[in-house]
Order: structure tokens, then sequence, then C-alpha cells
């Protein structure tokens, strides 16, 4: 050390060396102290980024067009998840896959919400309402997959009909949730007070109910989204959902599993690595309001 600096250190200044590394330690203690925000960004950044890769076609290969000169290539230079049986590039058809079965997950979820939610609120009381928790408990004895597959062989393949089939899975549990929700709030002293001055009951149950419960249905189509996800891929793993060239994780891994036996066992690792990094990044994100919503609760 110089001797003006040991002079400054001594007369109480900072050693600009000490006070970086001091900085730098301070920021590491916030980052410790937050995990769950960093695990928020990254799962937010994997869903975000994964369609907009696939719109931008920011991958060096066409998922769409085979090689006959590359069959079932290991993970190289070129093909950096390696290639399918049929020469396509599997790097390029697991990033494209999220073009079509990310939103048509989402487009599903937001349908099921638009209908259960008002289906829920206005099924706490009456003969109609007891009608409409008879058919969302017939729809709840039937395992989901069933139901799916029934309403695809129905109405056909195309991506529509995956998300009314996708759909009309995922909107019993908004039904319940919200029913679950209005029984609950229905005697606070807020949507008492609204009832006694003659709100109509479609502004007691949006702006009174919903307005107080939107956190858990929020948590709810989060959760609903990743569920949506494991049906698409298990429809198209089937063969019910989105027909080729389209490619699809579902698809994906049905088509790598003869390679699976042999070994090959790149074509359905990655794209069930991306289900999962998508789903767990979707149930990060439903802690995260989970949290948030339990925070904002204790501040009133």
């Amino acid at each position: 050390m110089s001797e003006t600096t040991t002079t400054r250190t001594a007369a109480g200044g900072e050693d600009p060396a000490v006070s970086l590394w001091s900085r730098a330690r301070r920021g590491a203690a916030r980052s410790r102290k937050r995990p769950k925000l960093t695990l928020t960004i990254v799962a937010a950044a994997i869903l975000a980024g994964l369609p907009l890769a696939a719109v931008l076609r920011a991958f060096p290969q066409d998922p769409l067009q085979p090689d006959v000169n590359s069959l079932a290539l290991a993970p190289n230079s070129i093909h950096w998840f390696g290639t399918d049986g049929n020469g396509m590039d599997v790097f390029s058809r697991t990033i494209e896959s999220a073009r079509l079965d990310l939103p048509i997950a989402l487009v599903a979820t937001a349908i099921a919400l638009l209908v259960g939610v008002p289906l829920g609120l206005f099924a706490t009381t009456g003969k109609a309402g007891e009608a409409i928790m008879r058919v969302v408990d017939a729809f709840a004895a039937l395992p989901i997959i069933v139901i799916a597959v029934v309403s695809i062989q129905l109405m056909g393949g195309s991506a529509g009909n995956v998300v009314i089939a996708i759909a009309l899975v995922g909107a019993p549990r908004f039904v319940r949730l919200s029913r679950a929700a209005a029984i609950s709030l229905r005697s606070s002293r807020y949507v008492e007070a609204a009832v006694a001055i003659g709100c109509s009951p479609l502004r007691v149950a949006f702006n009174h109910i919903f307005r107080n419960a939107y956190g858990v249905v929020l948590v709810q189509a989060t959760l609903t989204t990743a569920g949506a996800l494991s049906t698409i891929a298990a429809l198209n793993f089937v063969g019910v959902g989105v027909r080729p060239p389209q490619p699809s994780w579902g698809a994906m891994i049905e088509d790598g599993f003869s390679m699976l036996i042999r070994g090959q066992w790149w074509a359905v690792a990655f794209p069930a690595l991306a289900i999962l990094l998508v789903i767990a990044s979707l149930n990060i994100i439903a802690g995260a309001i989970e949290n948030k919503m339990e925070r904002v609760e204790h501040t009133r």
C-alpha cells in the first residue's frame, strides 16, 4: 500500500479496494435474502423467452425440414440437441413447440377462467346453482385425460378444438374455487353492507366478492396453465392432439421413444426437459403470487 493510501486510511478515509469488496459482500447478502425473487425472475424469463425465441426463429436449423443425411445424430456443434429418427433438428423443434403448446395452454386457461368464475359466483344458491354443481361434480368424477380425448375425438384435432377441450377440463376448477370464495365472503360485513344499500347481485358478486378473491383465482389460473400444458403433451403423445408437421413436445417424446430403446436419449430428454422447466416456472410464479397475496392480507 502506498504512503498516500496508508495516510488516507489512517486518517479515517476508506480504501477503495476495501469499499468495493464491502459493497460486493452487501450485494451478495441481499441476493441470498431474496432467492425467491431471483427464482421468480428466472421463471418469468423462461416463460417469456421460449415463445419469443420461437416467434423470432432464434434457432440455427429449420424445425420442419428433415435432413436425410443426419438421421438420429447425437448432440453436436451443428445440431445442439441432436436429430431425431427423421433427421429433424431437436433443438429447433423444442423451441418451435413453444409457439403452439404455450398459447394453447394460456388461451384454454383464460376461457376456463372466464366461464368458470361467473358460474361459480352465481352457483351459491337456488336450483340453478345446484344444477351447475351437479354437472361440475360429474366432470370431476372422470379422469381429465379421458374428457379431453373424447372431446377431441368428437370435434377433431385442430388447435381450436384442443383449446376447447382443455377449457372444458379446466372450467370446473374455477367454478368450485369461485363458489367457495363466494360462500365464505358473502357473510362478510362489507358484502352485507353492499346488499343493505341496494347494490345489484352482479355488482356484489364482482365488485365485492371477486375483488377480494382474485388472488386465489390468479394462483389457480397459473396452476391450471401448468396442468393444461401436461394435458396437451399427453394428448399429443397418444396422437389425438395437433397433427404434424407442427412440432409439439408430447409428439416429439412419442416419436423419440423408439430411439430411446436404442439408447439414443436426446430425442426424448430435451422436449421432456422443456415441459419440466415450463411447468416448474409456472409453479414458481404461482407460489410468488400466493406469497404476495399473503403479505397484502397481513398489511390490512
